[in-house]
């Protein structure tokens, strides 16, 4: 998806009818943007209105993305995904009328591990490798430090094998004994 084509399109139309957006973008478009993932849409926080809906969906139908289901660009993000901190946000996009931001590899990482979704392990898998973490010990304290408790660690201990294998994870294991009980 070439977003700045999109971006840049948007922004026009937002001029032409006096509006403007801020864009704050979560989830799969951030790992696409890092190279980590492939996505056909951007979920994003921004305040929506019937204007901006239409604008979003005339941009789509001009380069032929999204479908009439599901835009190219939409509100739709999950309860768990949050926008990390202020000082944590990268300006990728910036317009007359359009601003976009992408929350850190960080924030999507502990968004993952809270969500405690199976389908997240490869994401979390690769952005261990992307953010050279090469312990669970890291992933773990960030699950203390953000997390409601409701997060199972095994999760973060299954997305570990995955990112360096079964058998870094037995050794790490090993190494740490009292981790199994985690697994039970």
């Amino acid at each position: 998806m070439d977003y700045k084509k999109l971006f840049f399109r948007l922004n026009e139309k937002l001029a032409e009818h006096n509006l403007t957006l801020q864009l704050d973008c979560v989830g799969g478009f951030v790992l696409e943007y890092y190279g980590l993932k492939a996505t056909d849409d951007i979920d994003a926080f921004y305040e929506s209105s019937a204007k901006i809906e239409s604008l979003i969906a005339e941009v789509g139908n001009e380069f032929g993305v999204g479908t009439a289901r599901e835009a190219w660009l939409n509100h739709a993000v999950g309860q768990m995904m949050s926008l990390g901190s202020i000082d944590d946000r990268k300006v990728i996009f910036e317009a007359s009328h359009l601003s976009v931001t992408i929350s850190s590899l960080q924030s999507i990482l502990i968004d993952k591990i809270q969500a405690g979704r199976s389908k997240d392990i490869p994401d979390i898998a690769k952005i261990m490798r992307a953010m050279d973490i090469k312990s669970p010990q890291k992933l773990l304290q960030l699950n203390r430090q953000f997390s409601n408790g409701e997060t199972d660690p095994a999760i973060i201990l299954e997305a570990y094998s995955v990112a360096f294998g079964e058998e870094a994870l037995r050794q790490y294991l090993r190494e740490n004994p009292d981790l199994m009980r985690l697994l039970r």
